[in-house]
């Protein structure tokens, strides 16, 4: 059985992946934290994407998924880990054989969509740094890829959300029903976003992580549907029976519409959301409910 490594086992994603791992192939998975206080079952080891010691901590390992890189609110941060993070993995997987690596990106570096829902083979054009790194990064990988023959699956997420999420949109609204607080919409509640829920994100890793694909892959792993903020606004509020304090405005400048096409994870990596976003948003507001009692 392949040994799996896990880069980022402390954040929103790694918290979920690694209880799913914990119940299905435990004996074989070693987590990277930043903490180890986080309570898991799997092996783990303290460290970080950027130190030099990382090439010994990953001798062993068969499968990598880097969770690393998710954007935390600093900007420089955000460059150093995706970036600098990414060259030095890579280095260190210099002349492993039969080695996979499994990036998650995001489908922001799409940018704007248009009418029809983004295919893997759409030229990129995001138009803010989120998405244009996210693609430089992903333009890292495929580069190492090709020139040493390595395995790499690049996963473009859609919007997460769900219990335990630390930010976004979703995030703000439902912590207005408690606090009362104003939340500003971006594009008069026009913005259209592709949400996807956690559980279907860890789906679509471990879908990943099963493969034997060989080369270079690019998936989106997303719900496939849009939605309208007003659309998730009146959701929220339906399914609390509260009214959110909400200003809607057109000043902030953001994408109009970022939405994709899941047909080619569909068909080759048999992946299949399966919450819907009434499903999701109704486990995610009774959590944070009970987390604040």
């Amino acid at each position: 059985m392949a040994n799996i490594i896990v880069l980022g086992g402390s954040g929103f994603i790694g918290k979920s992946l690694i209880d799913r791992l914990e119940k299905t192939n435990s004996r074989n998975t070693t987590v990277m934290v930043h903490s180890t206080k986080i309570k898991t079952s799997l092996k783990k080891f303290q460290g970080n994407i950027l130190d030099k010691t990382l090439k010994k901590n990953i001798q062993d390992g068969d499968i990598i998924v880097n969770l690393v890189g998710q954007y935390n609110g600093e900007i420089s941060n955000f460059i150093d880990l995706n970036i600098n993070g990414s060259f030095n993995l890579l280095e260190s997987c210099k002349g492993k054989k039969n080695i996979k690596i499994i990036l998650i990106s995001s489908i922001d570096v799409y940018g704007e969509c248009g009418k029809q829902s983004s295919r893997e083979n759409k030229k990129l054009s995001p138009q803010y740094s989120y998405g244009l790194i996210k693609l430089f990064n992903e333009k890292i990988y495929e580069n190492f890829a090709k020139t040493n023959n390595v395995n790499i699956i690049v996963l473009r997420l859609g919007n997460l959300y769900g219990p335990n999420k630390k930010n976004g949109l979703i995030l703000n609204l439902l912590k207005s029903i408690k606090k009362k607080k104003l939340v500003s919409i971006n594009q008069n509640g026009r913005q259209r976003r592709d949400y996807l829920f956690i559980d279907d994100a860890v789906d679509g890793i471990l879908q990943a992580i099963n493969s034997k694909l060989k080369k270079y892959n690019i998936f989106n792993i997303s719900s496939g549907k849009c939605y309208r903020s007003t659309q998730i606004i009146k959701l929220i509020q339906d399914i609390s029976n509260r009214k959110l304090n909400l200003k809607i405005n057109n000043e902030t400048q953001d994408e109009k519409c970022i939405c994709a096409d899941i047909s080619k994870a569909q068909r080759l990596l048999k992946f299949s959301p399966k919450v819907s976003i009434k499903q999701g948003l109704t486990m995610t507001i009774k959590n944070l409910a009970n987390n604040t009692k």
